[in-house]
């Protein structure tokens, strides 16, 4: 048998090197849901074994390895990226849920709720990918083969298979700055043929498009995954001078997509004016089909977005690209050396003129 060479970087090691100890990992939970050496522990990946691939699932996958950003604008949208504004929009507006009981259970408008229960409702997907609460029982079935999913607690955040409203409902609760979905994706075997929909922040939406540009081989087919939707950055991660840095995640300050830009459809809080609300980004023809539906079906209640409440949100998503370009260029000390990600010289230039 060929003797392990130690100081050989096999892939979690890579991982390590390049993304955890650089400070970029955003714990998506991508690599420790695909991988059985990996899983997150309070707040950090830790390693269980030795692990001899020299390329895996974990690094591949990593939001925070190599992206070329062009290559997968090209593959979603069959447009070059320009990191301008919000990204690829087909429209955007305000939106509600008019369910009662979706508005007593979602956060803001319900937007994302009533769209997956319209989806389930009309066979557009078989099944949505989202996150729950926990009630402290052990995970059973499919999940129970995921070490990510089995360590829960009460009233941490698990992954869900949605399948019925009443399931989609549990997932309105779930604080998604802790969502568990990329191991829910990673636990479905290559053999389902369910048609599915993921909810998940933009790092784990930029896994999941790394996937669609190099599916995995024994995983769930990415064809399968029908419909991708992004919430907004669900927090105020990246730093700003002066914040103590130990309250903060790091790796969100090199984060450069502050709406989930390679999802299907995007969705954020309508801020203080529109608190009700949801502003809702179509991106692709998969997304404007499912809202056409939603609105046919009288599921959602719309209005314009002011000019002036879009404004704020393109300044946002744009202050975001430029912050985290020029915290990445601060810790190489070189212009041409962005660690993960992979952008045009000329998109560079013109983000930071």
């Amino acid at each position: 048998m060929e003797a392990i060479d130690s100081k050989k970087l096999f892939a979690p090691r890579k991982l390590r090197k390049e993304v955890i100890d650089e400070g970029l990992c955003p714990f998506c939970g991508g690599c420790a849901a695909g991988c059985p050496y990996l899983a997150q522990y309070k707040g950090r990946i830790v390693q269980l074994d030795n692990c001899t691939l020299p390329e895996g699932n974990c690094y591949q996958y990593c939001p925070r390895t190599y992206t070329d950003i062009d290559a997968i604008s090209r593959k979603i949208f069959g447009v070059p990226f320009t990191g301008e504004g919000i990204g690829n929009a087909k429209e955007i507006f305000l939106a509600k849920s008019t369910d009662p009981e979706i508005r007593g259970k979602a956060q803001g408008g319900g937007v994302i709720t009533a769209l997956l229960s319209v989806a389930l409702s009309e066979g557009i997907i078989d099944a949505a990918i989202g996150t729950r609460l926990s009630d402290g029982k052990t995970t059973d079935g499919l999940l129970a083969r995921n070490i990510v999913t089995s360590m829960s607690g009460d009233s941490s955040p698990v992954g869900i298979l949605a399948r019925s409203k009443k399931e989609v409902l549990q997932t309105a609760e779930a604080d998604y700055a802790t969502a568990r979905v990329l191991s829910t994706l990673n636990s479905i075997p290559k053999e389902s043929s369910e048609r599915l929909a993921m909810i998940g922040l933009p790092c784990q939406v930029a896994s999941v498009s790394k996937r669609k540009m190099s599916p995995p081989e024994n995983r769930a087919k990415m064809d399968n995954v029908r419909l991708v939707i992004s919430l907004f950055c669900a927090t105020k991660k990246w730093l700003e001078p002066g914040e103590d840095r130990k309250y903060i995640n790091e790796a969100c300050s090199y984060c450069w997509d502050w709406t989930g830009e390679f999802a299907d459809i995007s969705v954020g809080s309508g801020r203080a004016k529109f608190k009700d609300w949801n502003i809702v980004i179509v991106r692709t023809n998969a997304g404007a089909e499912l809202v056409d539906v939603a609105k046919g079906k009288g599921a959602l209640e719309t209005q314009p977005i002011p000019d002036e409440s879009l404004a704020i949100e393109e300044k946002a998503s744009l202050d975001k690209k430029k912050r985290a370009l020029k915290n990445i260029i601060a810790k190489t000390g070189d212009r041409k050396d962005l660690l993960y990600l992979g952008l045009s010289e000329a998109t560079v230039n013109r983000l930071l003129t």
